[in-house]
């Protein structure tokens, strides 16, 4: 399947390019979902030539779409962990940009990536983060497949481990996610079915065992080396072989390491660690920080050991947890400890609209080949507000390249607007040709707070937010998309204030949909009652005609106040802009055309070709489709002269057609 899809992509562009052509002529359109040019420092030298277009045809929306079978980023996850922070400013500077320590680590003669982060600690004394209200927050994913169910493991609010984030989420579908509560929970889990029994651990945790994927838990005591040393490290990521060898991946900071461990005491390594990743300062993603500035480090964690054919692959995050612009690379080798090289486009995971999206990159995440040969990826989504860790559950599929000089590659794609959940493709396309409708011009609230503008509801950012004044008992919030589009999904990102809520907190409210004939409001979503606890609430509905939204904020099942940080509406024009005569007539198809014209048995020697949308040979077609042999060549005649006319045949060429259909042999 992940082949299928790359073989499926790579026809994209080609298709993207017709796509126009064939929406006129069948009656519907490709959706659109192409990777941007990286800068040639990103690529390995032997793909600096295949950088990809520099534009890009505009969305057509695909055909057959089945709106429920589609998610928006980020995930529409409930019941996220709440983190409880009160981060403020100290009351002076006095100590803010303390440099005291600085010098003791630039009279290093040598540096480590470990130096830099030491340099990164020692630079940012006395600075700290305003925190406005607590924060829903998930990371650091780990997915496994459970004859056919998904569990999704993540770091919450890492608050009081080990009663971390006890949530596990499950699903059959990829669509809904059910949360289970498990009796505890750790940061950067790691769970590995081997057997009947189920084996998770974290950042400097014991190993624990369970019967059932969402535990019960009992620790059976921390890793050990090989000599019986306790190792206690972060960012832990068990993969099980094939063959049925145990592997582990760790660190937090370069280098990764990784060893093999007993799979019938998963807690013991029976090989000494050895590196498998350094930190590399000439590779810019790799680079901490919102730039990519910093040469000196990159937080290089959250490793994971995945296997795709006989091809071994080790993904490493790097660029922060707490900048949108936390990144994924991936190495790959013949062997799961030994001989990982770069061998395709470095950091993966870019969308075709990246430096307009609403989605930051991907960061530490997980990849799981399921059932059915998707390769998903599910990866951490930086917001970073409130606090570092305030993040959230991105999702796509990748595929593996099947030949040429990326042959093996990962490729990933960001997406951000609704994508076809793994299984339902059409055609080997996911996106669904859909826009963000949402205009960041046209806006209308009942009341706003100071400094927290109806604006911010559709500015494309998650750092900001519309909050309604205090004392608005019917908070109301208009979106409109500047022109009328036919809009079929929206989703709703929250904004929970102060810290009071939990995470049952439910939000209840109802979407409308302005009727133009009618010039009413008109329900599209009732959720009055509502009492699922969505931080990203997606929806869909069926396909209407509009020019804005209207959405009535009727309150939370725990009485708190909430702000929308964006209202995100998905639709299309394309079809209005066609049935207005704006999309030019195709042009017909070219034929393929080979060989000779053959008349009555007759090789005339005339090479076939094109008229029309079709080849001569057929045009012409055979003496025993006329009465007599006169009607024959005055047929072959009068064709030949229209050809000659246009240009097709030359006059020695018509000359020979028509000398032919006049043979008495025939």
């Amino acid at each position: 399947m992940a082949d299928q899809r790359a073989v499926a992509k790579r026809r994209r562009g080609l298709i993207q390019a017709l796509a126009v052509a064939v929406a006129l002529l069948v009656g519907v359109g490709i959706g659109q979902l192409a990777p941007p040019p990286l800068a040639s420092a990103q690529l390995p030298a032997a793909l600096e030539a295949d950088t990809g277009p520099t534009t890009y045809p505009g969305k057509v929306p695909l055909p057959g779409v089945d709106m429920t079978k589609t998610y928006v980023n980020p995930v529409n996850l409930p019941r996220m962990a709440v983190r409880t922070i009160a981060g403020s400013m100290p009351a002076t500077d006095t100590n803010v940009a303390n440099a005291s320590q600085i010098p003791n680590s630039l009279n290093l003669s040598t540096w480590t990536e470990a130096s830099g982060r030491q340099l990164q600690s020692r630079s940012t004394v006395g600075f700290s983060r305003i925190s406005e209200s607590w924060a829903r927050t998930g990371a650091d994913w780990s997915a496994v497949n459970v004859d056919g169910t998904v569990y999704l493991y993540g770091s919450g609010a890492m608050q009081g481990a080990p009663n971390n984030n006890r949530t596990v989420w499950s699903t059959t579908d990829y669509l809904t996610w059910t949360p289970h509560e498990m009796n505890l929970g750790v940061v950067a889990p790691t769970v590995v079915k081997i057997g009947d029994k189920f084996y998770m651990a974290g950042n400097n945790t014991p190993v624990y065992e369970a019967d059932s994927p969402v535990g019960p838990w009992t620790s059976i005591g921390s890793f050990l080396r090989p000599s019986g040393q306790t190792l206690s490290v972060g960012d832990v990521q068990f993969f099980l072989d094939t063959d049925g060898r145990l592997y582990l991946t760790y660190n937090i900071g370069s280098p990764i390491m990784g060893a093999e461990l007993d799979p019938d005491n998963p807690r013991q390594l029976i090989t000494e660690p050895v590196v498998l990743w350094t930190f590399d300062p000439l590779q810019e993603w790799q680079h901490v920080g919102d730039t990519k500035a910093t040469y000196t480090h990159g937080w290089t964690e959250g490793s994971q050991m995945f296997k795709v054919g006989d091809t071994y692959y080790l993904a490493v995050a790097s660029g922060g947890t707490e900048y949108t612009s936390y990144q994924v690379g991936i190495m790959s080798s013949d062997e799961p400890l030994s001989g990982y090289e770069f061998r395709q486009r470095n950091p993966i995971g870019y969308g075709a609209d990246w430096g307009t999206a609403v989605g930051p990159n991907a960061g530490h995440g997980s990849f799981l080949l399921d059932d059915d040969g998707n390769l998903i990826f599910f990866y951490t989504y930086v917001i970073a507000y409130e606090e570092f860790f305030e993040r959230r559950l991105g999702m796509d599929v990748c595929t593996i390249v099947p030949s040429g000089p990326q042959k093996g590659a990962v490729e990933c794609e960001l997406s951000n607007t609704p994508q076809l959940a793994p299984g339902h493709e059409i055609n080997g396309t996911d996106d669904v040709g859909l826009y963000n409708v949402a205009n960041t011009q046209v806006y209308w609230a009942s009341s706003y707070a100071p400094g927290r503008t109806p604006y911010y509801a559709g500015d494309r950012t998650l750092s900001t937010w519309w909050e309604p004044a205090d004392g608005d008992t019917a908070p109301t919030y208009i979106k409109g998309f500047g022109t009328v589009f036919n809009i079929s999904a929206a989703q709703i990102n929250w904004k929970e204030l102060g810290r009071s809520f939990t995470q049952d907190n439910a939000i209840q409210y109802t979407l409308e949909y302005k009727d133009i004939p009618t010039n009413t409001w008109q329900p599209l979503v009732d959720r009055s009652t509502n009492t699922t606890p969505y931080t990203a609430e997606y929806v869909t509905f069926d396909t209407v005609l509009t020019h804005a939204v209207r959405l009535k904020i009727l309150g939370t099942t725990e009485n708190v106040k909430v702000g929308i940080h964006e209202l995100n509406v998905y639709g299309e024009n394309y079809t209005l802009a066609a049935s207005k005569g704006m999309i030019p007539e195709p042009p017909p198809p070219v034929p393929e055309c080979e060989g000779t014209v053959i008349l009555g048995g007759v090789d005339t020697g005339v090479a076939d070709r094109a008229a029309g949308e079709h080849c001569i040979s057929e045009l012409l077609g055979e003496p025993a489709d006329h009465p007599n042999q006169g009607r024959w060549v005055a047929h072959v005649s009068e064709l030949s002269k229209e050809w000659v006319d246009a240009g097709i045949l030359t006059a020695r060429e018509r000359a020979t057609l028509v000398a032919a259909a006049a043979r008495e042999d025939q």
